[in-house]
């Protein structure tokens, strides 16, 4: 194989092979080298003779280090390889240089330790809004970073109108190192943070990012409900069966929403089972939903060969848990320019607000003990868990064909009751 100089604009080229990892060598310095595994992560090494023997030295992955700092540390090992000193990396040298991207690492690991439902998705979004954003921060020494670094990660979702993400990796970024100042002198912690040596916390004087909780509290007007609603139903699929799902599900949390499985669905009972792990629950409360007709085909049009019931990949794999968000940003910038927003900025969590609000008020009088077993909060209490055992079924189904008939426009029937038909079990 011939070498190449290895630039940054020559590596970032490379492309893996697949099943089977790639050497390519240095033209310029020999035994300089960066392997290119089949997933694509390529890693910076030098390989030379120390007193006879041969002696490979990692270097570092490319994003954690630059290829220009790798040649000159390849330069540096092979000064050190041929005055006859070993380049090894001590202990207390290793300890020094662990990077801002191990500290973020062993904090998911650490929440994987503890039994985390939110494990998956905090790594997801430290990959998205840190690892991927801030390549030069994820590289840089974890003891090195400073109140300034911290403030440009948090600082750049703020001003991309995104407050609550914003303050989600402030606090990630916040607890992870104090987290890994507690691990020094505990031996219950992984040992990826134990291993970290951390002694102080850059971001323990951020604040709370403004608007990072103000949004939830909007609740949509039974205008804009309704406007909402025909817009949903002029989406794309899957992007409509979702959107719309959310809404005649009762707008549950979505991170719960990510984790329905077509296990979860019983088509004889028309329900959907939801583990609900909110709170400081050591075992899921087993959250049970009502299928409207109009449910179950949405269902049916966006599920697959797969097993996930929110997803746009046929089931493949289930949405990101921003994904609603994604969609409701769309629409508000939408009903925004048509003149629909009556009292501004909403995100998919006010289409929960909304639910209840709306729920609660003249018409459809729903009531409070109802809509907390609807919307699966409120139900922690002493007489819930030990008193109350009644389900609550149909009383949540009356709620959501009360919610279809609110957001299609339909006016309340008078003095009738309506039959759900339900298939027996």
């Amino acid at each position: 194989m011939s070498k190449l100089k290895l630039t940054k604009t020559v590596v970032e080229k490379l492309q893996p092979v697949e099943d089977k990892q790639v050497v390519y060598w240095d033209s310029d310095i020999v035994g300089f080298g960066v392997r290119v595994s089949p997933g694509g992560s390529r890693a910076f090494f030098y390989q030379g003779r120390l007193n006879g023997k041969i002696k490979k030295i990692t270097i570092g992955k490319l994003g954690r280090i630059t290829a220009e700092a790798a040649r000159k540390d390849a330069k540096r090992i092979q000064s050190m390889m041929e005055l006859g000193q070993d380049p090894s990396p001590s202990k207390e040298k290793t300890q020094e240089s662990a990077t801002f991207g191990d500290l973020m690492s062993a904090y998911v690991e650490l929440l994987e330790q503890q039994g985390k439902m939110s494990a998956r998705n905090v790594k997801n979004q430290i990959a998205r809004d840190i690892e991927k954003a801030f390549p030069k921060l994820w590289g840089k020494p974890a003891t090195n970073m400073t109140l300034d670094d911290c403030m440009s990660i948090v600082g750049r979702l703020k001003d991309e109108d995104k407050p609550r993400q914003a303050d989600k990796i402030r606090s990630y970024i916040r607890t992870a190192y104090s987290e890994a100042i507690n691990a020094r002198g505990d031996v219950n912690m992984p040992a990826a943070m134990r291993r970290l040596n951390i002694t102080f916390n850059p971001a323990r004087d951020m604040r709370k990012v403004k608007g990072s909780s103000n949004a939830k509290d909007r609740a949509l007007t039974l205008a804009e409900f309704r406007a909402y609603w025909r817009r949903v139903k002029a989406l794309p699929e899957p992007h409509r069966s979702l959107a719309m799902l959310h809404v005649l599900t009762g707008g549950q949390r979505q991170q719960q929403l990510t984790r329905v499985t077509l296990h979860d669905i019983d088509r004889d009972a028309l329900s959907m089972q939801i583990l609900d792990y909110k709170g400081r629950r050591t075992e899921p409360r087993i959250h049970v939903i009502p299928l409207l007709p109009e449910s179950l085909s949405a269902i049916d049009r966006i599920t697959g060969g797969g097993e996930y019931v929110f997803s746009c990949t046929g089931g493949e794999k289930p949405i990101h848990n921003v994904f609603l968000n994604d969609i409701v940003k769309r629409i508000r910038t939408d009903m925004e320019k048509a003149g629909e927003l009556e009292k501004g900025h909403f995100t998919a969590g006010s289409i929960r607000a909304t639910v209840e609000t709306r729920l609660i008020a003249k018409p459809y009088r729903v009531g409070s003990d109802v809509l907390g077993q609807l919307l699966s909060h409120g139900t922690g209490g002493v007489q819930q868990r030990h008193y109350q055992h009644h389900n609550f079924f149909d009383e949540k189904l009356d709620a959501l064909e009360k919610l279809q008939r609110m957001v299609e426009g339909q006016p309340e029937p008078s003095g009738q009751v309506i039959e759900f038909k339900r298939a027996s079990a």
